[in-house]
């Protein structure tokens, strides 16, 4: 095992590439910007795990190397309180059977604060462990995909929830439960 084993990364067609951490940066170069670039700027990836770059044939977005994110330190995980009380727990929403999953868990909303800092804490931890999946991208921006972990009733449960990629090391959730 080599020093540079966690940092350069060889794949089964023999092409490699660079498994550290970058930012996007769209260049402007014209009057017309690209929607998509443009909500991607400042956006920290994986440089294994980012979008496709070029987006489209004028693309002028580069990436450039950054240190590791740190948790907490200089990247956030935010999961508005209301995405548990009054969503996942919510009368109006109870078809969608999220609820339901939640308390046959053993999970009611007086959880929901718990529930909350449990995701930003294992959100940010594993998206700057790279433990993220790309989702959609559209002019919205990125989303992604993070597993999150619970011990309850004496079992490990894994949750996937979706998470929008924001500038600078910041990701905000999107739903507590994607799929």
């Amino acid at each position: 095992m080599g020093v540079f084993d966690d940092l350069i990364k060889i794949d089964e067609n023999g092409n490699v590439s660079y498994a550290g951490w970058v930012e996007w940066k769209h260049i402007p170069m014209g009057l017309t910007h690209c929607p998509i670039c443009l909500v991607l700027d400042k956006c920290w990836f994986n440089n294994i795990l980012k979008p496709q770059l070029p987006q489209h044939e004028k693309c002028h977005c580069i990436v450039n190397n950054i240190s590791k994110p740190k948790p907490n330190i200089n990247s956030y995980a935010k999961c508005d309180l209301k995405k548990i009380t009054d969503y996942i727990f919510s009368d109006k929403y109870a078809w969608n059977g999220k609820r339901d999953l939640f308390e046959r868990l053993g999970f009611t909303i007086k959880d929901s604060q718990y529930l909350k800092e449990e995701y930003e804490s294992q959100a940010v931890k594993n998206y700057c462990n790279s433990n993220y999946k790309l989702g959609k991208l559209d002019m919205q921006g990125q989303r992604i995909t993070i597993d999150i972990k619970f011990f309850k009733n004496g079992r490990y449960i894994v949750l996937t929830s979706g998470w929008m990629v924001r500038p600078k090391g910041e990701i905000t959730n999107n739903t507590p439960l994607a799929g």
